[in-house]
């Protein structure tokens, strides 16, 4: 039998930190708290070790190993890595402390300065000759890098919000479930509220161990708002006990069953399932029966919309590397069988996990650490063509849904107006926190309209406060700053609604503008605006006639072209013989020079089309008769970059 791993990791801190402070005359207590910190450190609990180290910096602040620990442990503090990076450059090149420079292009890789990471990831492996899984790793962060610079250049301007209660600093949140009603949030908590004490692996209580984890739920608290949530609380007795991993994975469409991941020391990381005995009540999990669950991980699971295939990450051998996504179809007795890893196009040789189907039964989202990650797990949408019996191209969701941090566990109301998700952004290390995403789905983040104003004051680029309110209400949803140079910027509004836009320019009165969009199926439409400000006695040959007459660009209805539904499969020979085709459209301005269509070409031609509403429409050839064969091209083009990619039915 092989020797414990982690009793050789514990040996070796020991005799590390017992050389290095025996020679400096360190006390017992003192030297008990950086072996914790050691321990901490090497099991991945950054902050944990973080606050220990830097204590224990603050009593011996000559100390080079303390400062090179603080400095490595606050990478993974959300609010600390400009920090990290002060302290660690002082060792750069060290050849005491070589993964110095590993930890300074960390800091640089999670503030997005990727250019920065991806130059001393590069010195790191040539000065500090590293090989083996630490060499693979820094070559894996600077593609992840290379990923980002990438995904940022198309970055959506969308609006996140966490979910305060039930976040909160004290425990770490995640794998959000929404029942199909919208009455309750179910969610994994970890820290002080779970039960049971921090525990090692051996399950003794101890300082360097972790907490349990929890199954927890949240209930609405009436009104309009799917945003109010209260405070969480424990699922049931039934289900959460003190000795072993209890963590939410999904819910069926019908509200019948939870599925739910155990793992402790009588049960190992299996897949169980608990039936809704009425509300929130629940009965005690059992194991789900049939071949999926083995000696090996399995984790996330969800049931799809037909309520037999189910989906479900696992580590067992004969994958493609580390997790895949699998899936097994319910028998007619209660158990699951035909079991099928979902192939290259969703697995890799990295982990794949948080499988999830929306009630559509074609949108897929999962979480990889490949596919074009910007690091950590992102989450990517893949459609399935039923008629190809296929996987289209995955596509990650893009910042700032994704970020340099761990991302994943999408869940998407069964309506798709709201995505729910769980990421590290706010805190670093493994402490999530739950946000949500208005709209949910792929499809309708892709019909969002997106705002550029410009502020000019005497025609010139200038900084303004931007207030972007709802007409209804008043509401402020968001306060923006024009850009001091450039005079821009950008927000996203729904389709279908109304809103009234107020800029703040220092020295001049409060400028306002309504905006209506219009209701929009697929797409992005981009509103250009200008809003001018003038000194008194200032005139403008541009400036004095208004540059739109509204912010809301009065957008073509399809069927005043072509009285044809574009979510129709196919088009009558009649249609047809009009000219009336189904398009992939990538972009429709009134001021068609400000569109960048260049990298398109590799897709396929873009053809330019003039309409008599003064708006010029971008369409991607060719013509197409059949709505699926549309929809192949169109997500050829959000795979190459262009996020406005929809279908419309033109002659």
């Amino acid at each position: 039998m092989l020797p414990n791993v982690r009793s050789i990791l514990c040996a070796v801190i020991l005799v590390f930190s017992a050389n290095l402070l025996f020679a400096q005359d360190i006390s017992g207590p003192f030297k008990k708290r950086l072996y914790d910190a050691d321990i901490l450190f090497e099991e991945g609990s950054y902050l944990r070790a973080l606050a220990v180290y830097d204590s224990l910096w603050d009593v011996r602040s000559g100390d080079v190993y303390l400062q090179y620990k603080t400095g490595a442990s606050m990478v993974f503090q959300s609010t600390g890595r400009e920090k990290a990076y002060d302290i660690l450059k002082d060792l750069r090149g060290s050849t005491d402390y070589p993964d110095a420079t590993f930890y300074m292009a960390r800091a640089k890789h999670f503030l997005y300065q990727f250019n920065d990471a991806i130059n001393l990831y590069n010195e790191y492996l040539e000065k500090s000759k590293v090989s083996g899984l630490r060499r693979i790793e820094t070559l894996r962060l600077i593609e992840n890098c290379k990923n980002g610079i990438e995904l940022m250049e198309r970055k959506m301007a969308l609006t996140l919000e966490i979910l305060t209660p039930p976040s909160n600093p004290q425990n770490s949140q995640y794998s959000p479930v929404i029942d199909p009603d919208g009455e309750h949030l179910y969610y994994t908590n970890r820290g002080p509220d779970s039960k049971g004490e921090l525990m090692n692996d051996q399950t003794k209580k101890t300082f360097v161990g972790s907490y349990y984890e929890d199954i927890f739920v949240a209930d609405h608290e009436g009104g309009d708002d799917q945003f109010n949530f209260g405070e969480g609380r424990s699922i049931s007795d039934k289900i959460n006990t003190s000795d072993r991993h209890e963590a939410s994975m999904s819910l069926s469409y019908d509200k019948k069953w939870m599925y739910i991941y155990l793992s402790g020391d009588n049960a190992e990381e299996d897949i169980y399932v608990s039936e809704n005995l009425g509300d929130t009540a629940w009965s005690a999990p059992q194991k789900i029966k049939g071949g999926v669950n083995t000696p090996h991980y399995e984790g996330h699971a969800f049931l799809a919309p037909d309520n037999r295939t189910l989906y479900f990450s696992s580590d067992k051998p004969g994958g493609l590397g580390g997790r895949d996504i699998y899936t097994a179809i319910l028998r007619e007795d209660g158990s699951y069988g035909n079991i099928s890893n979902l192939g290259p196009k969703i697995n890799t040789e990295f982990n794949e996990d948080s499988p999830f189907m929306y009630s559509n039964g074609s949108s897929f989202y999962f979480a990889s650490e490949s596919h074009g990650s910007m690091g950590g797990y992102d989450m990517f949408y893949v459609k399935y063509d039923s008629a190809a019996k296929d996987w289209q191209e995955v596509i990650n969701l893009g910042y700032p849904i994704n970020t340099t941090d761990d991302d994943r566990f999408y869940y998407i109301t069964k309506d798709g107006d709201w995505g729910y998700f769980s990421s590290a952004r706010a805190s670093g290390e493994n402490l999530h926190d739950i946000y949500r995403i208005q709209p949910g789905t792929f499809e309708r983040l892709n019909v969002l309209v997106l705002l550029v104003g410009t502020v000019y004051i005497d025609d010139i680029p200038s900084s303004a406060i931007a207030k972007i309110m709802d007409f209804k209400t008043g509401d402020v949803l968001a306060t923006l700053v024009a850009d001091s140079v450039t005079g821009e910027f950008v927000y996203s509004l729904l389709p279908g609604h109304k809103y009234k836009i107020s800029l703040l320019a220092d020295g001049f009165p409060p400028k306002v503008e309504i905006v209506d969009v219009p209701p929009m199926k697929e797409g992005v439409l981009r509103i250009e605006h200008r809003f001018d400000f003038y000194t008194n006695g200032y005139v403008s040959g541009k400036g004095i006639q208004k540059q739109l007459d509204s912010l809301a660009i009065p957008v073509e209805p399809v069927d005043a072209v072509c009285d044809v539904d574009p979510d129709r499969e196919d088009l009558t020979d009649e249609e047809i013989a009009s000219g009336c085709y189904f398009r992939v459209q990538v972009g429709a301005y009134r001021n068609p020079g400000n569109f960048k269509y260049d990298f398109l070409r590799s897709v396929g031609e873009v053809e330019i089309k003039g309409y008599d509403d003064g708006i010029t429409r971008f369409l991607m050839g060719p013509k197409f008769t059949k709505r699926s064969e549309a929809d192949k091209l169109r997500m050829k083009c959000i795979a190459a970059g262009e996020w406005d990619a929809w279908i419309t039915v033109r002659r």
